[in-house]
């Protein structure tokens, strides 16, 4: 379990804060607890990111980047959505899994297996959570042309299968992080987004276990912007 998030840092001097916002259609988690998106940005834009802070409710640090990100200003011609959390039950609870002990980050459909209760338990069935099903609705709804979802602990950019390896290679540049390869899972958001979702290329992010500094944040808003505006 990693540590609880400390308070998201304040906006640089001199940024503007969200204009445009527009609240998308909510969903419940297991407990009852709102699981919402925040649109700002252009509504008609040609480029659409999503960034899911937190999927894994003992893995904080992403809420924080995902924070400061909604006090930037989002480049001309481009909408930027923006997830808290995924899995707000395992966030109060400071637990990986949701609320009936499913990793979500195990439960998407795809390549989706069974497998035994535990940490990585992925559930009876593919999509079986509400919050997956959830982000599902929230992907089909959007659109996203890139997705990133920030995880915690390994400190690296993941070169996500499926994904625009240009586009992981750029922002782990600017973030000052390792790209590399992880073991495959199945039954992953980014699995199933780079398989089913036409048009999308969806990557994961580790911070470090500890959470993030003020200057690493902003250097991941900095490269998420920067997806946005598409350098």
């Amino acid at each position: 379990m990693l540590a609880a998030e400390p308070p998201p840092p304040p906006p640089e001097p001199g940024t503007p804060a969200v204009v445009a916002r527009a609240a998308l259609p909510a969903g419940r988690s297991v407990r009852g607890r709102p699981l919402r998106a925040l649109a700002a940005g252009d509504p008609a834009a040609g480029r659409v990111v999503l960034v899911v802070g937190q999927v894994h409710g003992d893995e904080p640090g992403g809420r924080r980047v995902v924070a400061a990100l909604r006090r930037a200003s989002v480049p001309a011609g481009a909408r930027i959505v923006t997830v808290l959390s995924a899995n707000p039950d395992g966030a109060a609870a400071r637990t990986r899994v949701n609320a009936r002990g499913v990793d979500l980050n195990r439960n998407f459909p795809g390549d989706w297996r069974a497998g035994p209760r535990g940490r990585y338990f992925p559930g009876p069935r593919a999509a079986s959570e509400p919050e997956t099903r959830w982000v599902q609705r929230l992907v089909r709804a959007v659109r996203p042309d890139v997705t990133v979802w920030l995880h915690q602990p390994y400190g690296l950019v993941h070169l996500t299968p499926g994904a625009d390896r240009r586009l992981v290679r750029a922002y782990a540049r600017r973030v000052r992080l390792p790209a590399r390869g992880l073991p495959r899972y199945r039954g992953t958001a980014t699995g199933w987004q780079n398989r089913r979702a036409p048009g999308t290329s969806a990557f994961v992010v580790e911070l470090g276990p500890a959470a993030p500094s003020t200057a690493q944040v902003r250097r991941h808003v900095g490269a998420l912007l920067a997806i946005a505006r598409g350098d």
